[in-house]
C-alpha cells in the first residue's frame, strides 16, 4: 500500500490521471447500461431485491443500497489493486533493480526541475566540483566550459583528431550525471603504459569519437549526456580550436594554456587565437534563460578568462539581469595568482569584463587543516587572503562564509558551496532592499 501512496505524493501528475481513469470508468458503465437499455441492469436489480427478502424478510431500498455500496467498495478495491499491479509491472520490466525507489526518483526529479536557472562558468577540476553540489539543487543547470586546454590527453587528441579538448567537458559530464555507476567510473580511467593509448583518458576518446561520429561538438555532448543521464547541459563555450596568448610581465609572449602556466614570471594580459572566437548558441541562451550567473571556482586565467575572451558570451552576461557572482578559489596558484588577494582576483576579471558586470564575490573565510596547508605552502600556494575594502572599490559586495566542509580541505565542498550559492540565489531573488541585503550578507 505504501508503494501505492507514494504514486499519489504532490507534484507527480498521477492523480489527475487517476481521475480521468475514474471517469472513463463511469462512462462506460453509463454506456453500456444505454446499450443493453436498462434490461441487463434490471434483471439484476431484481434479483438483488429477491436476495434481501430471502435473507432479511424485508423489501426494502436501504437493503439494497448496502448491497450496492459493498459492491463499488469491492469494485474500488479490485481497480486499485489492478492498477498498483500493472505500474508494478512496468516499474519491474523497464528498471529491475530500483523499482522500490522510482516513485521516490520521479517525484526528486520533478523538484529539480523547478530548481533555479544557473549558469556556471569556468573549467577545470573547480567548476566540476561546483556542478555536483549544484546538481542535487536544480536540474536546470547549464556548464559553460572552456575549450582551450591543449596539455595531457586532451591536447594529444586536439592536435591528432583535429577536434576541441574534451578533458574539461569530460569531468563536468561525469560530474553532472545523475548518479555514480560504472560509466563514469570508465569515463575517468586513464590508460596506462607505453604505446599510444598511455596517458589517455577513456571518457577523452569517447567525446573524440562521438565528435566525429555526430559532426559537432554540441551533438556529441548531447549524446554522451543521454548515456551518464546528465543533470542539465554541458555546453563549450566556443567549438573554435582557441589557443591562449598571455602577455608576461617579463615582455613575452607565451602561446598555449600549458606553457602560459608553466612560464616563471607573473600573467599581466591574455587573449585567444583567434582573437575573436565564436560563442555556441546554447551557451548565449543559457546565459540568457539564467536566474544566476556563477564565475569559478577554478584557475582564474586559464579557465575562466577563456570563455570571457569569447565576445558574445560576455556580451551576454553583460546584458543579462541575473547577479553574477564571483567564486575566488581557496588557494593561490602557482604560476598564474601567486600573491594575489580576493581584490587582486577580482581586478584582474574586470580587466576583462569590465566594471558593474560582477556582483557579487563569494570567499572562504573557514582556515585550512594544517597538514593539508603545508602540502600546498611546500609547493608555493598558500590561502588568499581577504581584503574587503578593495572588493568594495571595486564595486561588488563581498560574501565571506565556511565553506571547506567538516575535511577542511584546500578546496571547496561541493554541497556546502552548493547550498550557499543557492541560499544567496534566493536572498537575491526576494524582495529586500539593497541596504537590508549588504547587511545581511557580509553579517553571513
Amino acid at each position: 500500500m505504501k508503494f501505492l501512496i507514494q504514486w499519489l505524493y504532490p507534484g507527480l501528475k498521477i492523480k489527475r490521471w487517476m481521475i480521468l481513469f475514474s471517469i472513463g470508468l463511469l462512462l462506460v458503465v453509463f454506456g453500456t447500461t444505454i446499450m443493453f437499455n436498462y434490461q441487463i441492469f434490471g434483471a439484476l436489480e431484481e434479483e438483488l431485491f429477491v436476495l434481501a427478502y430471502q435473507l432479511t424478510g424485508a423489501y426494502s431500498y436501504t437493503m439494497l443500497a448496502a448491497y450496492g455500496s459493498i459492491l463499488s467498495i469491492f469494485g474500488i478495491v479490485f481497480m486499485l489493486v489492478g492498477i498498483r499491479k500493472l505500474i508494478k509491472r512496468f516499474i519491474i520490466l523497464i528498471a529491475p533493480e530500483e523499482q522500490n525507489q522510482v516513485s521516490r526518483q520521479v517525484l526528486g526529479r520533478i523538484e529539480l526541475s523547478k530548481g533555479p536557472h544557473i549558469a556556471a562558468i569556468g573549467g577545470g577540476h573547480g567548476l566540476s566540483m561546483l556542478l555536483r553540489g549544484l546538481k542535487k539543487k536544480t536540474s536546470n543547470l547549464a556548464a559553460i566550459v572552456t575549450v582551450a586546454d591543449d596539455g595531457g590527453s586532451s591536447g594529444r587528441l586536439r592536435e591528432e583528431m583535429d577536434i576541441i579538448a574534451p578533458g574539461d567537458l569530460r569531468n563536468c559530464l561525469v560530474a553532472m550525471a545523475d548518479k555514480e555507476s560504472v560509466l563514469e567510473q570508465l569515463f575517468q580511467y586513464r590508460f596506462e603504459g607505453r604505446g599510444e593509448l598511455a596517458g589517455h583518458s577513456l571518457g577523452n576518446l569517447f567525446l573524440a569519437a562521438l565528435i566525429k561520429e555526430f559532426g559537432t561538438p554540441e551533438n556529441a555532448l548531447e549524446a554522451a549526456s543521454k548515456v551518464l543521464k546528465v543533470r542539465g547541459k554541458v555546453i563549450p563555450s566556443t567549438t573554435e580550436e582557441v589557443r591562449l596568448v598571455g602577455k608576461m610581465d617579463d615582455g613575452k609572449l607565451i602561446e598555449g594554456e600549458s606553457e602560459i602556466s608553466a612560464y616563471p614570471a607573473n600573467i599581466v594580459k591574455l587573449s585567444t587565437i583567434p582573437e575573436k572566437p565564436k560563442a555556441v548558441i546554447d551557451a548565449v541562451e543559457a546565459i540568457h534563460n539564467a536566474d544566476l550567473i556563477v564565475l569559478g571556482p577554478g584557475s582564474l586565467y586559464t579557465s575562466i578568462m577563456p570563455n570571457l575572451l569569447v565576445p558574445e558570451l560576455l556580451e551576454a552576461i553583460k546584458k543579462s539581469e541575473a547577479p553574477c557572482i564571483y567564486i575566488c578559489n581557496v588557494m593561490t596558484q602557482p604560476g598564474e595568482t601567486v600573491g594575489y588577494t580576493v581584490g587582486q582576483h577580482l581586478e584582474a576579471l574586470m580587466q576583462v569584463v569590465g566594471k558593474g558586470v560582477i556582483g557579487y564575490v563569494l570567499a572562504n573565510k573557514q582556515e585550512v587543516n594544517v597538514d593539508t596547508l603545508s602540502k600546498y605552502v611546500a609547493a608555493g600556494s598558500t590561502p588568499v587572503k581577504i581584503d574587503e575594502e578593495k572588493v568594495e572599490q571595486l564595486g561588488a559586495i563581498l560574501i565571506t562564509a565556511d565553506l571547506l566542509g567538516e575535511t577542511a580541505g584546500a578546496i571547496h565542498d561541493s554541497d556546502v558551496l552548493a547550498n550557499e550559492l543557492i541560499s544567496i540565489r534566493n536572498l537575491l531573488h526576494a524582495s529586500i532592499n539593497t541596504d537590508s541585503l549588504k547587511a545581511y550578507l557580509k553579517g553571513n
